[in-house]
């Protein structure tokens, strides 16, 4: 199978990166990793794509100095998931209350799914270059790691180079960091409905 693995990129505003590479059998956003049988089709996802990472009308953009505080409280969050026996290694779920404002002043650039039925975003976080361009969005260079004695560290894996992703069964097994946001709703026997938007992440954690 041949590949091309020079990475290509659309730019426009606003700014989203969708790296993909040519195959025999066609082209694959190395994002989703969905392959299209044409180019042209490859470009109509990436046209798709660039819509979910526009403000939609009414959501209100928040303070920078807020949406610096929430990536720090992002990061101290992760790490909590980050446990010092190996035990605790292998798939890691977090899910709270968050508004739709701060996931999109985060993620905003970085979305590559939207429903627009349940309202819910997706961005996904994976391969060589994942741990570093986190580190540059969350502006810390052990977001996703933390140290303890006997030089042992617990981090996540976002890239495998020694198992083939062919050999992952499904996606959701891939090495890499999922965020959704959507909302959910509730209603009593009465008919009285609420709704929140929740921060959903997973992954996978290992231990050396």
């Amino acid at each position: 199978m041949a590949i091309n693995t020079r990475h290509n990129f659309i730019s426009s505003e606003p700014i989203v990166l969708i790296p993909y590479i040519t195959l025999q059998q066609g082209f694959k956003c190395e994002i989703c990793e969905t392959i299209y049988k044409t180019k042209r089709g490859l470009m109509c996802h990436q046209r798709i794509v660039q819509k979910y990472n526009i403000r939609r009308k009414g959501l209100y953009t928040l303070p920078s100095q807020a949406i610096k505080q929430f990536k720090a409280d992002l990061v101290h969050i992760i790490g909590s998931k980050l446990k010092e026996h190996y035990s605790w290694s292998g798939k890691q779920t977090i899910t709270f209350p968050c508004l739709e404002s701060l996931f999109f002043g985060v993620f905003k650039g970085h979305i590559h799914y939207f429903n627009r039925r349940n309202h819910s975003y997706k961005c996904f976080f994976h391969g060589p270059d994942a741990y570093s361009q986190l580190a540059s969005l969350f502006k810390n260079q052990n977001w996703g790691r933390k140290f303890f004695s006997n030089d042992q560290q617990t981090f996540i894996l976002l890239f495998n180079a020694q198992v083939p992703k062919a050999n992952y069964k499904k996606k959701s097994e891939l090495p890499r960091l999922m965020v959704e946001w959507k909302t959910k709703s509730k209603r009593d026997a009465k008919g009285n409905q609420t709704s929140a938007g929740y921060l959903h992440l997973s992954f996978y954690t290992q231990q050396i």
